[in-house]
């Protein structure tokens, strides 16, 4: 780990520490165990310290993030897709309507060009492709799951590191999509200043991450449904940490607000149960555990076909939705 306790925004190292970081799994426990959790007082961008390194990270994925189904399963169900997954579809469904208000008048054209950034199973490029059925269509992704299912739905998948890759695809993109992705990355501020020189001249960037305000980083009532662990996330945003980070570095933010359950206990137990998983798998016979974890993300959630709260905006919601332009 590095274990300078730096902004990973604007570099600050007089950060005033919030609390322990929050590990869950046994991996985690020796990864993210002796972080902490701290908040940047120049420009409000709270985050872990010390930061993993990329191999670490990169070992964490490969073989903890999705075990036991917390975070999703490790293969596509392609006779389903997209209905394997409705918290997935869901997402894809919303954020391609969402995109339909804020896209120029260049994607109702034959080139709309979208970049999908931590792509996983191509739930949003999907709803895209339905939207807008011209489209180039294109992700980084490294899962070997996640790239052959890409491949599958005629998506152009780049397996190398983002920060080796980005440098080269210069203007190359309409639209830009980051869902759920910033707040995993070591580097997430460099990552955004990268994609801003990937996107055409009036090409759009769209975020989703959780929405994290300060109060719910600190333990205050209003948000006492926050998930009661960090891992994986090393950085935590609020709307006004988000669209501060993103004017100051060179973006127009044209939209920036909450979306989807609001922090409460029904969107708490519905959204979070899952956590129990693990545990309820444990004393289940082997055979009906097999057949489990091959549908336990697919029902997982329970959410419904198509879930109103992921159109429904303002609030203490759980995630941020953000689009933004570079600034000229």
């Amino acid at each position: 780990m590095s274990h300078m306790a730096r902004c990973l925004r604007c570099r600050n190292e007089a950060l005033t520490r919030l609390r322990a970081y929050r590990p869950e799994s046994r991996q985690g426990k020796r990864l993210f165990g002796r972080a902490s959790v701290y908040r940047c007082p120049d420009c409000g961008v709270a985050q872990m310290a010390p930061i993993p390194t990329s191999a670490e990270l990169a070992a964490y994925y490969a073989h903890d993030y999705r075990a036991g189904g917390r975070y999703g399963s490790d293969r596509a169900d392609i006779k389903r897709f997209p209905h394997d997954n409705l918290l997935y579809l869901n997402r894809g469904e919303s954020v391609a309507a969402f995109l339909k208000l804020h896209l120029n008048r260049r994607a109702s054209g034959t080139g709309l060009r979208v970049l999908d950034v931590g792509a996983g199973f191509g739930h949003i490029l999907h709803a895209l492709a339905q939207q807008y059925p011209r489209s180039e269509r294109f992700a980084v992704e490294t899962s070997p799951p996640c790239v052959e299912h890409l491949h599958s739905l005629g998506v152009t998948v780049f397996t190398v590191p983002a920060a080796e890759l980005l440098p080269t695809l210069k203007n190359k993109f309409d639209l830009i999509v980051l869902s759920h992705v910033l707040e995993h990355l070591p580097d997430p501020f460099g990552t955004l200043a990268l994609l801003r020189r990937c996107l055409v001249p009036g090409g759009v960037l769209f975020v989703e991450v959780p929405n994290v305000p300060l109060d719910a980083l600190t333990g205050y009532p209003e948000h006492a449904w926050y998930p009661r662990t960090d891992e994986p996330h090393l950085t935590f945003l609020s709307r006004e940490s988000l669209r501060h980070a993103l004017e100051a570095d060179g973006w127009t933010v044209s939209f920036c607000d909450t979306v989807g359950p609001e922090y409460r206990l029904v969107s708490w137990l519905r959204f979070h149960t899952p956590r129990l998983r693990p545990l309820v798998l444990g004393f289940v016979p082997n055979r009906l555990k097999a057949f489990l974890r091959r549908q336990r993300f697919t029902e997982s959630l329970r959410v419904r076909e198509r879930e109103p709260s992921f159109y429904q905006y303002g609030g203490p919601r759980i995630w941020l939705r953000t689009v933004a332009t570079p600034s000229e």
